[in-house]
């Protein structure tokens, strides 16, 4: 299809260097006590993004009841040094929290939130964290010669039984040893300062599929700015090599210089960031994802789409572009939140998108994206739209909408649960317009930003006021409110406080709901938190 290309390979990456980071009692740590062992996979899990590669952020097995959400409190809060926003999301596997933290990836124990190990990053890495296990030892290949851009510990790599994989914002991929927290490989996919890893990585059998997103859309906004050479961009990644098996641009052309209708010299054809984690459908053996706007200078045939890529090669099979031509600046038409596979009572699959102009869509995968139902979310165009993320479960998808959330004029935002298989509107709960317990610059906004995560009869969704908020998803009522902005006492003694809730939500394990609480956006803040039932 044409708007895509497909690059082949490169040869084998290098052998890597230790980080002396690892294992120290360094500040802002306290050690657990004990050593956990092998990292293993087992049923009761939060791995990566969405709680499995439709990315639905279902959790059927929460071992809480909603009855006793209302019951929730603080079991611990761990403060991460050094930083003032979190945005990242816990992945909960085998007893262990593993969280990226700005600068630092950490495993903490579940229970208690004493560090096993921590892992400083050549960049920032706000992503959630893929585990995945490598199976039993294989013969171990003679170290290659280093290539540019990529390390990758042969003997080391094969021995480890399972790995932790995740982006930073320099377009770097990590594999870490997921017991001890030391380096695996490393994978430059983008060389651009402006590429960033965003959304999660993906896994599934022994390959990593990973989006690229960017920071040139502030740049594309600006007639004055000589941008943009950004093209975006899908990989795919062996997981025990780094090595690349495809890499599919879905700019088609390399960016030249142009000259606008303003005689100003810029850079294009541009766009098409990613920035959430990749949706996989092994039935049909493709890989889902949900792009961003064109940059320049008009809209390309995969920007604002839901476009679908063969797992095997990366070619584009379909792309369903959900913004008519010509309506650029219109929008915003683009997406910022994963696509959602969903499997209705009959066995039809529906694969589901929220946008940002607050538009939800229920597409056919078996029929091209063919649209078989849509709805806007939002009571009204100025009420906002769609940003981090939506959940499913077997009935309905839930959609926090942002309220424009950082604009004070209109702040409120909302939670709306839509009947999957009619698209017809179930409930719509306005977030609470309570005062901020914060003062200052900061903008007391309610949009509910925040990815949304759902349980048995509830639906957990944080706003930009920082209160992290369950909902009945029989009728929207709210069962539990927590105001995470403010200061904490900490397992790790680093002083820490929360405010804004965006981007990467609430996971829940083994009756724990853990979430992140700090936003550039809105109000800053340093802490990760737990909750349980009574706190115990």
């Amino acid at each position: 299809m044409a708007g895509a290309e497909t690059v082949q390979p490169p040869a084998l990456p290098a052998a890597p260097q230790a980080n002396a980071a690892n294992g120290a009692a360094a500040g802002g740590q306290i050690l657990c006590s004990d050593q956990a062992g092998a990292v293993a996979l087992g049923s009761a899990q939060w791995n990566g993004w969405g709680h499995g590669v439709e990315n639905t952020r279902y959790q059927p097995e929460p071992a809480i009841r909603a009855t006793d959400v209302s019951r929730l409190a603080l079991k611990w809060a761990f403060g991460y040094p050094g930083a003032d926003t979190v945005s990242g999301q816990p992945t909960i596997v085998d007893g262990r929290v593993f969280v990226a933290g700005a600068g630092q990836v950490y495993a903490l124990d579940a229970k208690t939130g004493c560090t096993y190990w921590r892992y400083d990053t050549d960049g920032h890495a706000f992503s959630a964290i893929a585990i995945a296990e490598f199976g039993a030892p294989r013969p171990i290949a003679k170290p290659k010669k280093a290539k540019r851009g990529t390390v990758n510990a042969h003997l080391e790599v094969l021995k480890a039984p399972s790995a932790a994989f995740f982006g930073d914002d320099k377009g770097t991929v990590y594999a870490l040893d997921a017991e001890r927290g030391t380096l695996l490989w490393k994978t430059q996919l983008e060389s651009l300062p402006s590429a960033r890893i965003l959304g999660a990585p993906t896994v599934y059998q022994n390959r990593l599929y990973v989006a690229v997103g960017s920071s040139e859309s502030g740049g594309a906004r600006d007639a004055t700015a000589a941008c943009c050479t950004f093209r975006g961009s899908i990989a795919a990644l062996d997981i025990a090599t780094g090595r690349m098996a495809w890499k599919t641009y879905l700019v088609s052309e390399e960016p030249r210089q142009i000259t606008t209708a303003a005689g100003q010299q810029q850079f294009g054809p541009a766009g098409i960031a990613i920035v959430g984690a990749p949706t996989l459908d092994t039935t049909r053996g493709l890989v889902y994802a949900a792009t961003g706007d064109s940059f320049n200078p008009a809209l390309q045939p995969l920007a604002d789409a839901v476009v679908a890529l063969d797992l095997v090669d990366g070619k584009v099979r379909w792309s369903k572009q959900l913004a008519a031509p010509g309506s650029e600046g219109a929008g915003p038409f683009d997406f910022l939140a994963s696509p959602i596979l969903r499997s209705l009572a009959s066995g039809r699959q529906v694969l589901l998108a929220g946008q940002r102009s607050g538009l939800i869509y229920s597409l056919d995968p078996e029929r091209s994206g063919e649209i078989l139902w849509q709805l806007k979310g939002p009571e009204s165009k100025a009420s906002g739209g769609i940003e981090s993320g939506m959940a499913a479960d077997h009935r309905s998808v839930y959609a926090a909408i942002s309220g424009r959330s950082v604009d004070a004029a209109n702040p409120t935002g909302s939670l709306v649960a839509i009947d999957i298989k009619t698209g017809t509107k179930r409930w719509q709960t306005a977030a609470p317009p309570v005062a901020c317990s914060w003062s200052g610059a900061s903008v007391c906004a309610h949009g509910e930003a925040q990815a949304v995560t759902v349980i048995p009869g509830a639906a957990f969704s944080g706003s930009l006021d920082g209160h992290l908020r369950a909902y009945s998803t029989i009728d929207g009522k709210v069962l539990w409110d927590y105001d995470t902005a403010k200061e904490f006492a900490t397992v790790n003694r680093v002083k820490a406080g929360g405010g804004s809730l965006d981007q990467g939500g609430a996971t829940i394990v083994n009756g724990v709901v853990y979430v992140n609480s700090g936003s550039e956006r809105g109000s800053p803040g340093n802490v990760l938190l737990a909750f349980s039932v009574d706190g115990k």
